[in-house]
């Protein structure tokens, strides 16, 4: 049986898979704490979520793992979109990106109360060809 804090986050996936950033309220406390990558605060959280939006704006997130301890949820997942505008001066190039995600997760009173959030941006840029490729050995 999943638990509530499981649930929660979850939810905050599909809210981001439904590409409504706005609407994260709804699984987020007002007074949010962010890390890393999700910003400082929730609306950092949701203008870090829009501007990834806007260049992939077809972002799938496919949790692979929920862990918890307590009211931390750590998740481990895999993101996949197309590129399709311009991403850290990158122009649109049209490619299927697929990079990995870690996140944890504080969830109390059914909301998430804090989040640090890593992804793999090298694996993003090489697969946007913003990066050289490799000479062979």
């Amino acid at each position: 049986m999943e638990t509530t804090e499981k649930s929660v986050v979850r939810r905050f996936y599909e809210i981001i898979d439904e590409g409504r950033p706005e609407a994260l309220d709804e699984v987020c406390a007002a007074d949010l704490v962010g890390h890393a990558g999700a910003g400082s605060d929730l609306a950092d959280l949701k203008a870090s979520v829009t501007s990834f939006l806007a260049p992939f704006p077809d972002l799938a997130a496919d949790v692979r793992h929920l862990v918890q301890e307590g009211d931390l949820v750590s998740v481990w997942l895999l993101y996949s979109a197309t590129h399709q505008a311009e991403f850290a001066g990158v122009p649109a190039s049209g490619r299927r990106v697929k990079f990995a995600a870690w996140d944890l997760i504080r969830v109390q009173d059914d909301k998430i109360v804090e989040i640090t959030q890593y992804c793999d941006l090298f694996t993003i840029m090489s697969q946007i060809g913003a990066l050289p490729t490799a000479a062979p050995a």
